[in-house]
């Protein structure tokens, strides 16, 4: 496995991103993506575009929707307090009823490569503001390069197609985040989620940083397997998603085969815009069956419970205590970690050492053997031989028995 970093400096609602390769530096890239941010599908983006955007409300179905070119009319929200035009767009998805109660009127989903050094896929939805059709960044009035709020309560998906280029992991800023991975396609659904910004590289480490504002945000960076600048290992489904709401110091999560650890690392400034609260901080990672076979040797997702150790490292001064949960929904683990504070939590999830794989093994293989289904074929019901009955016949004074399987009485004589 290939073990790639890099340092985050998040001044506004997207990761400002200086490449700093790990023993990987002359390697050549495999995977060209586009110079510019991907278009829609619809729109002529050819091999590397948006197919589809969907937005589902808290309570409501999703609602898909549509792209809107700047200039062209499109739904509006109900609310445009606490809002105002940032930086221009070239449009946005949207739909009518899907923003009605936000204070912006759709999305603009900003995909393209993270800087010229490696072809790592970035993902970053911006709410937007149209005022007379032109569409722009949807900016709080203190700051117009900070935008508003997501809907934290509002479920975002987002489908690319993504040619020849291979998903090897997801990670980024969302929560309960779910992904999708089809030859030449690319899913991703989750929750916005609460991001302490930073002012500077300095405000992301240390315990003096201090936020310049808490934004909710959606982003995700697409990590390539089929790349030497990529995340790969063997057997991987690239169906790992690992996420959180600490924009500085974001890696790639990072696999020790000795330990059987994976291991990632986000942080945030320590304190939130007061200068007095501390910033806390989850992390959400879903797991693939297939991926924990190959990563662990875990041949049921059932036993994540008790076979995986989820810890927080954290520097001096720092606190780990948090809540963590190991659940397995629809074949998949799912781990939680929040509570913890800022600057620099470090999460490692390992094998736990009293776990006995072989056991699970043997236990998954005896398990697949008492459920399988056997199919037989039922040999005919062998017919009955019919059995023989006695009548008895008469003639004048003369009586006979006639026995047979079906008796009759003789010529001149009458059944008695």
């Amino acid at each position: 496995m290939k073990r790639v970093s890099f340092f985050a400096s998040a001044t506004s609602a997207i990761f400002l991103i200086a490449a700093v390769m790990v023993s990987v530096s002359t390697a050549s890239a495999s995977i060209t993506l586009p110079k510019v941010a991907l278009l829609p599908c619809s729109a002529g983006g050819g091999a590397y575009c948006i197919e589809s955007v969907s937005v589902t409300p808290s309570g409501a179905k999703a609602i898909k929707l549509s792209w809107v070119a700047t200039g062209s009319s499109g739904a509006v929200s109900a609310n445009s307090s606490n809002v105002v035009a940032g930086k221009e767009f070239p449009g946005r998805w949207t739909a009518e009823g899907a923003f009605a109660t936000e204070n912006y009127d759709g999305l603009y989903v900003e995909a393209q490569a993270v800087n010229e050094y490696v072809p790592w896929l970035m993902l970053d939805a911006k709410p937007t503001y149209s005022p007379g059709d032109k569409v722009s960044l949807a900016a709080i009035p203190a700051n117009t390069t900070t935008p508003v709020n997501l809907n934290s309560d509002s479920l975002i998906s987002v489908k690319l197609r993504i040619s020849d280029f291979k998903v090897g992991v997801t990670y980024g800023i969302a929560t309960e985040a779910t992904v999708e991975v089809q030859p030449g396609f690319f899913e991703i659904a989750g929750y916005p989620v609460k991001v302490p910004q930073a002012r500077n590289n300095k405000d992301c480490t240390g315990n003096s940083g201090v936020s310049s504002a808490v934004v909710t945000q959606f982003q995700s960076i697409l990590v390539p397997s089929n790349d030497p600048l990529g995340f790969s290992f063997e057997g991987g489904s690239g169906k790992i998603y690992v996420g959180s709401n600490g924009i500085c110091k974001l890696s790639t999560p990072v696999w020790n085969s000795t330990t059987k650890s994976l291991s990632y690392k986000a942080s945030a400034p320590r304190f939130a815009p007061d200068g007095k609260t501390v910033n806390t901080g989850f992390y959400y990672a879903t797991i693939s069956a297939a991926d924990a076979l190959a990563l662990w040797g875990l041949a049921k997702v059932e036993d994540a419970a008790s076979a995986l150790v989820v810890s927080v490292r954290t520097t001096e001064g720092g606190s780990a205590a948090a809540t963590k949960t190991v659940a397995v929904k629809n074949g998949k683990i799912i781990i939680q970690v929040f509570g913890f504070e800022f600057p620099d939590p470090m999460l490692d999830i390992s094998l736990n050492p009293s776990f006995d794989v072989m056991a699970s093994s043997k236990s998954a293989d005896s398990n697949m053997s008492a459920t399988a289904t056997v199919r037989t074929t039922a040999s005919p019901k062998p017919k009955a031989s019919p059995k023989p009955t006695t009548i008895s016949c008469l003639k004048g004074n003369v009586l006979k028995k006639v026995t047979g399987v079906k008796p009759t009485c003789p010529t001149g004589y009458k059944k008695r």
